[in-house]
């Protein structure tokens, strides 16, 4: 029990990292996860762009066209003189400049002449666009005039048809949701990573090496039992961390289950019920799959502490480079879809890439069945440094006996 407690007077010691990893972590979750969930509900708009329009025509046709370009822009309401459109627009300010001319709309519902000034910086494509929508309101606002509407009917005709989220929208996810949930869970490796390696390195490197390693050895506690209370407290300190994360996940991400998606669900009502529960398969598969992850961690931090020239660096030195390393390359912080192939050749030999790849997997309502071979793949890479920290332990021990 002695060591048990020694275990954790140590990791206070090293408190102030691991809050700030605590903190970087719940940063990205919390901000992240919801940008995600607003992407999720999001509908097809327009983009919007500073500009100014100058109308000296005051008609209704000229109203009508900059009561449009109002609602999909930012139409700048201050007076400018020429030199200051030109600023604006070199600043970037503005960028474009519409001026309708006096006249223009007898003209235009006459004869169709589009008399509209549009002045924008060429190599800004913006302008061309803005153009194609003007040009585009006011055929369909000519049109609907022609047909016999007034200039009002036809406006509010003519913007509605030109509504592009009567026309497109952005096509939810055919599984589960892709919102807070699923990104919350994404990012949890990173705070696993940076804070097992801050808390847990320091100390069983400490323990193996130096006046600690000597009085440990000649104590009357027996092997296994030193190795099982140092186990104990490792794996204690690793639960508590896990557990935070995931509540924080969960808590952070919100349900992100959609009804009747997740694995094994039926269309009755009972069913859809279970499945918004925060215990659904979904999420407990989400947590499965970080727990292994925590496992693999914890396996491979045996390795570090146990290779000699490993085990005498800084544990800052590990948190930063292994933590924002895996996760770069694994897809932790940038979608695998978007990582290029030289690069996932790398981070198929990484825990987070099949972490990454399982917990896709898991929101896009696969079960237990498609998820397998990544939680294998994470435990053999976990084994892999596990029986490398052995081997070195067990060479190391052999040497200092020949010494």
């Amino acid at each position: 029990m002695s060591l048990y407690k020694a275990f954790f007077k140590i990791i206070k010691r090293n408190w102030v990292s691991i809050l700030v990893y605590f903190g970087i972590t719940l940063g990205i979750i919390g901000l992240l996860s919801g940008i995600y969930k607003e992407k999720a509900d999001k509908k097809a708009v327009l983009d919007s762009y500073p500009i100014y329009i100058e109308d000296l025509d005051r008609s209704e046709a000229s109203k009508a066209l900059v009561a449009y370009l109002s609602k999909i822009h930012k139409v700048s309401s201050e007076k400018m003189t020429e030199d200051a459109i030109r600023d604006n627009l070199y600043y970037e300010q503005i960028v474009s400049s519409i001026r309708i001319p006096k006249g223009f709309g007898d003209t235009f519902l006459t004869t169709g002449e589009n008399q509209i000034v549009n002045t924008y910086d060429d190599s800004m494509p913006v302008g061309i666009s803005i153009s194609l929508q003007i040009n585009n309101y006011l055929q369909s606002l000519r049109s609907y005039v022609l047909e016999g509407d007034n200039i009002s009917d036809a406006a509010a005709k003519a913007t509605e048809s030109l509504d592009i989220a009567k026309y497109v929208s952005i096509r939810p996810s055919e599984g589960v949701s892709n919102g807070g949930l699923r990104a919350a869970f994404n990012y949890i490796p990173f705070g696993i990573l940076s804070v097992l390696i801050t808390g847990i390195f320091p100390v069983i490197a400490g323990f193996n090496r130096g006046e600690k390693k000597n009085r440990i050895q000649v104590s009357a506690m027996a092997p296994g039992k030193r190795t099982g209370w140092i186990l104990s407290a490792a794996a204690t300190f690793a639960a508590a961390v896990l557990l935070f994360f995931i509540v924080i996940a969960t808590i952070t991400g919100g349900s992100g289950v959609s009804p009747g998606n997740t694995p094994g669900s039926g269309t009755d009502a009972s069913a859809a019920a279970r499945s918004m529960e925060m215990f659904s398969e979904t999420w407990w598969l989400a947590v499965l799959n970080a727990l292994v992850f925590t496992v693999v961690v914890a396996m491979m931090i045996s390795m570090f502490a146990n290779v000699p020239f490993l085990a005498k660096a800084p544990a800052m030195v590990f948190s930063n480079i292994v933590g924002l390393g895996f996760c770069f390359l694994g897809g932790t912080f940038v979608p695998l879809s978007v990582l290029g192939d030289s690069v996932k050749v790398v981070g198929r030999f990484l825990p987070n890439y099949w972490y990454t790849l399982a917990n896709d997997r898991i929101f896009e309502g696969e079960g237990i069945s498609g998820i397998w071979e990544c939680f294998a793949l994470q435990l053999i890479f976990g084994l892999a440094c596990l029986f490398v920290g052995l081997a070195a332990a067990r060479i190391s021990a052999e040497r200092r006996e020949v010494a």
